[in-house]
């Protein structure tokens, strides 16, 4: 399904940088190397240093000229890659000119879309390539690079493979009376139908692990006033962001930074110190501290380990904290410690440290780490990143074949459970993408930046 068109783009930001690169696709490759580089007959994939010139002989700059055959790069297309001065005026006169020679500019991920078009990769391959693009983070990085790889690629295939087979069982019950689908064997279907369903679940659930991923973890250091909670703040983002004073309230507004834990993005929130004030602007940072626990991930719960247990700032929260990680830290040990463990909230862990000592950051930042590898257990699914498109197909497949569950065990018309087989399959083949879906595709790819 080779494409008319040679099209062009800049596969680097615009702007003055040490090196830019062109890519051009299309089937007008091998005249373009001869007319601009003098090339009749390139090597496929070799670097050469070449003088570009222009379609009037002028000398636009003197580039690295790659060539790549039919069948053998990204797109499946003859493509060039031309490595430039990476200077504006070089870059508009080289692509000035390539439109000179009657290519055009390619619209967002055509280059992607030709690459699935030209069956070089699947639907799923093409989504991981925006998402690599997008990724912020290296845990998002990972998972999509392993998408790129095909890694749900092969587990959707699997499940396309049990599908089809299935259909192919039914379909004989059909075509051959004495196969019929008895009373005896209906367990036995089941139990093919069963580990389908489970892996469709799995999937949908990845869906959701890789939506928080995406989105990045929300961790909000809490607690009473004047307990360190902003000095731990300072230590952990290695700059003074918030003030430290030691009359009390000084926080009367939230101050965020997103940083790397673990390889996970996450976003670390210092809040109002939480109590009964009648200072009405501290009085609204408390209420905005109640507020942010509800949408935290992660709790850190921070307490002057040299001062009693607060029972009346846990009454103020104890409505919020439900289903959140808490880690209780106990501040200021450089001090006698006198609090009582004992009225603590349900909690994760406690560490002890002190925002005065040069560790008190590592001491946070290693059970950030294992709680985020742990607890959402990512490993689990290296290879699966599941976005919300699949995410949504997905969920309709899942329907229908757990009705073909309950229609094989009510003894169903075998031509009824056709239907819904088929209805599962139609959907999960919406995933790994239909060539003939132009509507569908040009939806998808008009997401994608330019270049790509």
């Amino acid at each position: 399904m080779l494409q008319q068109d040679t099209i062009i783009s800049l596969a680097t930001n615009a702007g003055e940088s040490a090196l830019g690169i062109i890519r051009i696709s299309g089937a007008l490759c091998k005249t373009l190397s001869r007319d601009i580089f003098d090339t009749p007959c390139p090597t496929p994939r070799q670097t050469t240093l070449k003088t570009y010139r222009s379609v009037d002989g002028k000398i636009i700059d003197q580039v690295i000229f790659v060539y790549y055959d039919l069948g053998k790069s990204f797109t499946g297309e003859e493509t060039i890659e031309i490595t430039f001065h990476g200077n504006d005026i070089i870059a508009e006169k080289i692509l000035g000119d390539l439109i000179c020679r009657k290519c055009r500019f390619a619209e967002p991920g055509e280059y992607t879309k030709r690459a699935f078009l030209n069956g070089k990769i699947d639907l799923t391959q093409a989504e991981s390539v925006a998402e690599i693009i997008a990724a912020k983070s290296e845990k998002e990085l990972e998972l999509a690079q392993h998408q790129l790889r095909g890694g749900l690629s092969k587990t959707l295939c699997n499940l396309q493979s049990d599908l089809i087979n299935l259909q192919c069982r039914f379909e004989a019950s059909i075509d051959f009376p004495e196969d019929e689908i008895k009373e005896n064997n209906i367990a036995e279907i089941i139990d093919i139908i069963a580990p389908i369903i489970f892996k469709f679940k799995e999937l949908i659930e990845f869906s959701k692990i890789n939506s928080v991923i995406s989105k990045g973890f929300s961790i909000a250091l809490i607690g009473p006033p004047n307990v360190g909670k902003s000095s731990i703040f300072n230590n952990l983002v290695h700059e003074k962001r918030a003030i430290v004073n030691e009359q009390p309230g000084t926080t009367r507004d939230y101050i965020t930074k997103e940083l790397s834990v673990g390889g996970f993005r996450v976003e670390l929130i210092d809040t109002a110190g939480i109590r009964n004030t009648d200072d009405i602007l501290e009085s609204e940072g408390v209420q905005s501290s109640i507020n942010l626990i509800d949408s935290a991930n992660i709790i850190l719960l921070v307490l002057d380990c040299s001062l009693p247990y607060p029972t009346d700032f846990y009454e103020k929260i104890k409505n919020t904290i439900k289903k959140q990680i808490v880690i209780i830290i106990e501040n200021k040990h450089d001090l006698n410690s006198v609090i009582e463990r004992n009225n603590y909230p349900p909690h994760h862990s406690v560490l002890k440290t002190s925002s005065k000592n040069s560790n008190c950051s590592d001491t946070i930042h290693t059970e950030l780490k294992s709680v985020l590898a742990n607890y959402f257990k990512v490993e689990e699914s290296p290879s699966i990143l599941v976005n919300k498109r699949q995410s949504i197909l997905l969920g309709v497949s899942l329907t229908h074949i757990e009705e073909v569950k309950s229609l094989v065990e009510l003894s169903s018309n075998e031509e009824i459970i056709l239907q819904e087989l088929q209805l599962c399959l139609d959907s999960l083949n919406l995933i790994i993408g239909s060539k003939d879906n132009e509507d569908m595709l040009d939806e998808l790819f008009k997401n994608f930046c330019i270049g790509k």
